[in-house]
This record gives C-alpha cells, sequence and structure tokens, in this order.
C-alpha cells in the first residue's frame, strides 16, 4: 500500500507541478496580451492629436475633369483680376480660371510649347482661332458706311485698319466663347465655390 501512496503522492505532485506551471504558463500569456494592448492604447493616445486635429489646408472650389482648382488658387487668382477688373465677381473668376485651364489642356494636346501658361494660351488661340479669322473688305466698308459719324469726317482707307483690328477683336472673342462653350460641354466641371 506505501508504494501506492508513494505512486499516488508522485503523481499528484506531478499533477501540481503541471497545474502550476500551465497556470504559469496562462499568466504569462495573458500578461503579454495585456501589456500589447496596454501599448497599443499609448501608442493611439499619443498619436491621438495628430489623428483627431487635422487641419484644413486648402479646399477645393472647382474641379475641370482631373484637375482641381484650389482655394489658394482662386483667391490669389481673385486678387489679381479684382486689381485689373475691379467689378469682377467671384464667379466670373472662377469662370476664367476653368476657361484657362480649358484651353491649356487643349494647347497640351497639340503640344504646343510656350514659356509660361498665360503665353501658352495666347498661342493656342492665335493658332487655334485668330488664324482663321478672316474679314472681308466689303465687311469693313459696310461697318464704315453705317459708322462714320464715329470717325469725326476721316475717309475709310485712314480708318480701315482700325475697322478691321475691331471687327477682327470681335468676331475671335465670338469664336473663342463658342469654342469654350463647346469645351465645357465635352468636360466635367463642378465648381464649389460657396462653403
Amino acid at each position: 500500500m506505501k508504494a501506492k501512496e508513494r505512486f499516488i503522492s508522485v503523481l499528484d505532485n506531478h499533477f501540481r507541478w503541471d497545474c502550476a506551471r500551465s497556470n504559469h504558463m496562462h499568466r504569462s500569456r495573458i500578461m503579454r496580451i495585456i501589456v500589447v494592448v496596454l501599448l497599443i492604447i499609448f501608442m493611439l493616445i499619443a498619436a491621438a492629436p495628430q489623428l483627431f486635429s487635422a487641419e484644413l489646408i486648402d479646399r477645393v472650389v472647382a474641379y475641370v475633369d482631373d484637375h482641381a482648382i484650389t482655394y489658394s488658387e482662386f483667391w490669389d487668382k481673385f486678387g489679381k483680376l479684382k486689381k485689373a477688373l475691379p467689378d469682377i465677381t467671384e464667379e466670373e473668376a472662377v469662370n476664367s480660371m476653368i476657361n484657362n485651364l480649358l484651353l491649356l489642356e487643349q494647347a497640351h494636346k497639340m503640344r504646343l510649347e510656350a514659356s509660361t501658361d498665360d503665353d501658352l494660351v495666347k498661342e493656342y488661340i492665335e493658332m487655334r482661332i485668330k488664324s482663321r479669322v478672316f474679314i472681308k473688305e466689303d465687311q469693313l466698308a459696310a461697318y464704315y458706311a453705317a459708322h462714320s459719324k464715329e470717325f469725326g469726317g476721316r475717309d475709310y482707307l485712314s480708318v480701315r485698319d482700325e475697322i478691321e483690328k475691331y471687327l477682327s477683336e470681335l468676331e475671335i472673342n465670338k469664336q473663342l466663347k463658342e469654342h469654350l462653350q463647346d469645351l465645357r460641354k465635352q468636360s466635367n466641371i463642378v465648381i464649389q465655390l460657396k462653403s
């Protein structure tokens, strides 16, 4: 019987040691999990100011296809336009920027090159519109006949170039306006000027 009791005692001790070891390992795992969770919580708390206090740097006031016009770009351009044209509205200014972007895009498609975007737009207008405008002599004479009083008695030949320049500019502006309307119809334009 003593052998049996010793055997049971050894088994009992082994079982207790195994349970103690198992409990220790279980506690060790739980401690590791707690440490990892606490670390994650600490990192989130440390990063919270950056995560939750995002600062608005710039917002978009208009989209033209895949190009955005930002609030800062708009106000920079609006300020410049306002100096030249004091009565210009925000809507007119944003539409001017949209038109400029549309013309720039077309100039790039034609692979035109210039030192500035403004020069590139001018070159595009020169090639695409101005080069196709031709005022006939009878149109010049008809305009002179209808507006001869405005020329203060000067004869037709002395004012012919002025009339041609004026009528050319009118026709260029008319064709440019039509061209821009066509470009706008083909483009995806979204204006978000007011917040």
